[in-house]
């Protein structure tokens, strides 16, 4: 109850210096108010090869990204804790015409823009396996007072930007969207997959920052995030025990989710590499031959390059019960569900993965991201 209350003291603060921005002129500028921030960099970009100037990034404690070189006018830190800059940044929210934001930001709840503001969702993931907004189940246990506060966030958006058909009836019943509210532009990131310079660079780069992955067969074990473990992730594989098995030819990349404050540490093993948390995932796929997963939606992306992928829920029927996945989660997933060590090194050591499974998933939840979503979504952007 006193969260509640703080939480709603902090947002009435919030409403009342918005509310007093919001009496000046709307300026022709576009704000990002990101968590993540890879997107709008992508957008950010291409917004600078047209010469559009006047753009703002507004980046909260959370977001990795640090827009350095990037076409952005103005970087702020959109933190509490930086007093001066987050009120410069409630200014630029209250007199944007466009707003993008990539998460759930609470303080839009009090944002009150005018008619003629467009906010976008440019959401961070490609696609979802996961259920989240008011389809998550721990809805139901929040206060009346905190599911108004979502609802009245998610009416704020005017446009969510989708990569395939398949995002549409997640994101209507996850936001409460309607048919009319989606650009189908593509995830402005995935433009990286499709410039071979580009992941030839982030090769070299990967590489010259883990030597020891040269020769060898890489695997990448990024789970999600669970709630209840965002400073340090306990996670029950025994890693070593793993690569013993697999022997010499492979090395064993561990990438947590952004939101999990702590790696897992330094392992006293050679073919065993634990990742810097600001580490982009992305440039980590290029030097991947193996992405093993549970629920998170790098999969989505990875099936881009059309490698193997292994999924090990180790916790599948107590997160299914805490967050609820869209479909079924066997059929979903493209690539072979183990639930064990053993079973996964047999996976791995056998080396039998439809790769037509792959692509056929690939199709379906990448469809509208065929390397242009970027120009796509300034398009839209610069002409509306």
């Amino acid at each position: 109850m006193r969260k509640e209350w703080l939480i709603e003291l902090f947002l009435f603060i919030n409403r009342c210096i918005f509310s007093v921005f919001n009496l000046f002129p709307l300026k022709k500028k576009i704000v990002f108010l990101c968590d993540f921030g890879d997107n709008a960099r992508f957008v950010v970009n291409e917004l600078a090869t047209r010469d559009f100037k006047d753009i703002v990034v507004l980046r909260t404690g959370k977001c990795k990204e640090s827009f350095n070189r990037s076409g952005a006018s103005s970087v702020l830190s959109f933190k509490i804790t930086n007093s001066f800059d987050y009120i410069r940044g409630l200014y630029h929210l209250a007199t944007a015409e466009t707003v993008l934001i990539d998460n759930y930001f609470a303080i839009l709840s009090v944002t009150n823009f005018r008619p003629n503001v467009e906010c976008i969702q440019l959401w961070h993931a490609a696609g979802a396996v996961k259920k989240f907004g008011l389809q998550d189940p721990s809805v139901l246990f929040r206060s009346p007072a905190a599911i108004r506060r979502f609802k009245h966030v998610y009416s704020r958006m005017n446009k969510v930007v989708v990569g395939s058909n398949e995002m549409v009836p997640i994101f209507k019943a996850a936001f409460g969207m309607q048919d009319h509210q989606f650009l189908r532009s593509g995830i402005p990131r995935t433009d990286f997959f499709y410039n071979p310079s580009a992941i030839e660079s982030a090769r070299r780069e990967m590489l010259a920052k883990y030597p020891m992955l040269n020769g060898k067969k890489v695997i990448l074990y990024a789970p999600t995030f669970r709630d209840q473990q965002l400073d340090v992730q306990s996670i029950p594989l025994d890693f070593r025990d793993i690569i013993e098995q697999l022997g010499e030819n492979y090395i064993m990349m561990i990438k947590l989710h952004p939101a999990v404050a702590q790696n897992m540490g330094t392992f006293d093993h050679p073919l065993i590499v634990s990742v810097e948390n600001d580490v982009a995932v992305n440039k980590l796929l290029c030097v991947t031959d193996y992405v093993i997963s549970d629920y998170s939606s790098i999969p989505f992306e990875f099936s881009l390059l059309g490698k193997p992928q292994i999924f090990y829920p180790y916790d599948l029927e107590k997160y299914e019960m805490e967050r609820g996945f869209w479909t079924n989660y066997n059929q979903l997933v493209p690539g072979p569900v183990v639930s064990t060590d053993d079973e996964l090194v047999y996976v791995l050591q056998k080396d039998e993965f439809d790769m037509e499974q792959i692509k056929a998933f690939s199709t379906s939840w990448n469809t509208f991201s065929t390397g242009h979503a970027s120009s796509k979504l300034v398009d839209y952007l610069l002409n509306k």
